[in-house]
């Protein structure tokens, strides 16, 4: 996905600019908290004045290169909330949702479009009576 996004973005003409910028957040025991900011807690969904949803305060960074998206990827995996079962060392106890955010200026026409990737890992649902 991140290569295919870079890919479009170096053939893409000189008219055309982009703005891209990831954030992640996972939602634990009904909270909502920024992975990349870990000490943000309690996060509030909000709505914007299109009634679209989004989630305020949670930090976005922005991209240049595709191996940023897999690096903050890994610093906001680490910060998720994990605990040992019998089944598995590190079982995720959060959902968590990764957002690409490409915006595309073109400089010719004067078009602005923006697109977003939600990538969700929801917790797992393993049955306390085998994993403890």
């Amino acid at each position: 996905m991140v290569r295919t996004v870079f890919s479009y973005i170096e053939n893409a003409g000189e008219h055309i600019d982009f703005i891209i910028k990831v954030s992640m957040i996972e939602i634990y025991m009904e909270k909502i908290r920024d992975l990349l900011e870990p000490k943000n807690v309690n996060l509030l969904i909000k709505e914007d004045k299109n009634k679209r949803a989004y989630v305020a305060n949670v930090t976005e960074s922005f991209i240049e290169k595709e191996d940023e998206v897999l690096d903050i990827m890994n610093i906001g995996n680490r910060s998720r909330k994990v605990a040992a079962t019998k089944m598995n060392a590190e079982s995720s106890r959060s959902h968590s949702i990764f957002i690409l955010t490409v915006t595309q200026n073109n400089r010719m026409d004067l078009s602005c479009k923006t697109g977003k990737l939600y990538l969700v890992d929801l917790a797992g649902s393993e049955r306390a009576d085998r994993t403890e």
